[in-house]
């Protein structure tokens, strides 16, 4: 199938089942409506965090292991020495393609520049879940200051990351079920079940399409549980849709691979939530900071506690296509992020 033959495709599909579509990803996201989050074992509770000095470059590779040999054995290893992993070749070529279709297809119609966009771009219905957070947030932001509030980010959600570098997935309705079902066909729903104990789920903020270039000056670094809490049950998987990182002209991610089980302390970036360069390098050395070769169809798995940045790419403006899905343990989830059924 060409590409234009996809593009019609797709488009067509969500025309005529705009309803089918929005109504079944309402249910995903009613279904913890009523449902707060609990407590849970977590297959990182008992790692150290990695100690200030503890430098050794040998220390701080990222492991990686070929995505058709992936087990839970080898994620729970990883994220409780390192904080993540990367498992390599999740997604074919035409699978890539396919996904990036879908995307191009989302950022056209939350920009209007679709066919009959103001249609397709109806939202989910948020109202009484927005309803529902707000004791949640008013608890958890008596102990920690950067649990964000997310109400208001809910009520205009295409306008919530800007139309042209990335998009929340669960503006596409017809993108949601797409990936969902992919997750599921390459095992990661069974897989993230064994590693959470429970069911897994996905979010509403924290599923995001991205086409990124190079920040155009090196950035904080961040981490971030520091707006959701260090508490919860988190596994993000970050896949990688075009060749990005060293040796490459998009940029990737920069990378602390060491076991952070709390949040960094406060006030060392720009922001009150973000990490600077130098107190990075302060805490870990230069050389733990790691800037991973990602190929299309690689995927990157990291928790809330991972150090990490956008790459600084100078002299580049390269897209860079990724998209982010943290998936939570459906028992102890961050409540503000909003999370959708599996």
């Amino acid at each position: 199938m060409t590409a234009a033959v996809k593009r019609v495709s797709i488009f067509l599909d969500h025309l005529l089942h705009r309803d089918k579509y929005l109504e079944e990803l309402n249910g995903r996201i009613h279904h913890f409506k009523d449902i707060f989050a609990a407590s849970s074992a977590r297959a990182i509770d008992g790692a150290a965090d990695r100690a200030a000095g503890d430098a050794a470059p040998v220390h701080f590779a990222v492991p990686e292991t070929p995505a058709a040999t992936l087990t839970v054995e080898f994620a729970r290893e990883a994220m409780r020495d390192h904080g993540c992993f990367i498992a390599r070749g999740l997604f074919a070529s035409a699978e890539v393609g396919e996904i990036r279709a879908y995307i191009d297809h989302t950022f056209a119609v939350n920009s209007g520049e679709a066919p009959f966009s103001r249609y397709l771009s109806k939202q989910v219905d948020l109202g009484e879940v927005l309803q529902k957070m707000r004791d949640d947030i008013a608890a958890r932001q008596q102990t920690n200051n950067t649990y964000m509030d997310t109400v208001k980010l809910g009520r205009k959600l295409t306008r919530a990351l800007g139309a042209n570098v990335s998009c929340l997935v669960a503006t596409s309705p017809i993108l949601s079920r797409k990936l969902l079902g992919l997750f599921e066909h390459k095992g990661l729903k069974a897989l993230l079940a064994r590693y959470f104990g429970h069911e897994p789920c996905v979010s509403v903020y924290k599923w995001v399409a991205r086409r990124a270039v190079s920040p155009p000056q090196p950035i904080d670094f961040h981490q971030d549980g520091a707006f959701m809490g260090d508490d919860i049950s988190s596994l993000n998987c970050w896949l990688a849709l075009s060749d990005c990182g060293a040796g490459t002209n998009a940029p990737g991610i920069d990378i602390v691979p060491a076991r952070v089980m709390t949040q960094f302390a406060k006030g060392t970036g720009v922001m009150n939530w973000t990490i600077s360069e130098q107190a990075v390098v302060d805490t870990w050395g230069r050389e733990a900071i790691v800037t991973p070769t990602f190929r299309a169809g690689d995927a990157f798995f990291f928790d809330h506690g991972l150090v990490h940045r956008t790459q600084h790419m100078p002299g580049t403006h390269a897209t860079r296509y990724a998209m982010e899905t943290w998936f939570f343990d459906a028992t102890n989830f961050p409540k503000n992020q909003i999370p959708i059924r599996w």
